[in-house]
């Protein structure tokens, strides 16, 4: 039995941070990993990042356990008295207080519930498009995580729960492709911490994923007739290209 990430090596990259709640006041301990001693591995195709021995994604929202308020890491501490307000009203009002995190790491489904609280917190702060929009990309991956957690050991997942947590990665990554589109047209860059061919590619893989072909091709062109994109980037566009114009071949002749 083959197991992805093993809790004991994950200890290692990880410590416990005191928080101070910017909503509540409230203080709690965090988990954060040690970045300088991460060793990154090569990123999946729509550059969800990949790291030897911990998925990184799962520490990147901080979840106050006792008034709710989650934002992902570099966000948390800015908040702004009508942002509070909100949170208080919509969020707090409702929440359910909880155990603070007492271990010395994180799993997929703890993780994703923080997540899913920082796009609700996100939505009701109303803060841009593009922000709520890669919570949902990043909740994806989390999900896409979990489900290779599960393969790497079976029985570890249901197959129902299997099954519908494949349909959530689904949802979140098409929302997230259709609020990334229209932030494109609405936000200046950089966007999500993208500059615009990065921003480029990374559509043209998620409108491939969704079988939108032409408009994936666009995306690739986009990237390798920009000036001063770095060479890795433009091969990895073009490799993309390639494919998009077979698999679109394909279910042309099928």
């Amino acid at each position: 039995m083959s197991v992805l990430y093993d809790v004991e090596e994950e200890k290692k990259y990880t410590y416990a941070k005191k928080i101070n709640c910017t909503n509540c006041g409230a203080q709690f301990p965090d988990l954060r990993l040690l970045n300088s001693k991460l060793r990154r591995k090569e990123p999946d195709m729509d550059l969800r990042p990949r790291f030897q021995f911990v998925d990184s994604l799962k520490y990147g929202v901080t979840s106050c356990p006792f008034c709710g308020f989650s934002a992902p890491i570099k966000n948390f501490e800015h908040l702004s008295s009508l942002q509070q307000k909100r949170i208080r009203e919509k969020i707090t009002s409702q929440f359910m207080q909880r155990e603070p995190l007492s271990g010395e790491t994180i799993d997929y489904a703890t993780a994703m519930g923080q997540y899913e609280l920082a796009l609700v917190c996100a939505m009701v702060m109303e803060v841009p498009l593009s922000e709520q929009a890669h919570l949902c990309l990043q909740l994806s991956w989390l999900i896409r995580g979990r489900l290779e957690e599960a393969d790497a050991e079976p029985g570890l997942l249901e197959d129902d729960l299997y099954k519908q947590l494949q349909e959530k990665e689904e949802r979140y990554y098409r929302q997230a492709y259709d609020s990334l589109s229209k932030a494109f047209t609405q936000e200046d860059f950089p966007i999500c911490g993208m500059d615009q061919s990065t921003f480029d590619y990374l559509l043209a893989v998620m409108s491939f994923h969704f079988k939108e072909y032409d408009l994936a091709v666009r995306y690739c062109g986009n990237v390798v007739q920009e000036k001063g994109v770095s060479a890795k980037l433009k091969d990895k566009a073009l490799m993309l290209k390639d494919e998009i114009l077979a698999e679109k071949k394909a279910s042309e002749e099928a």
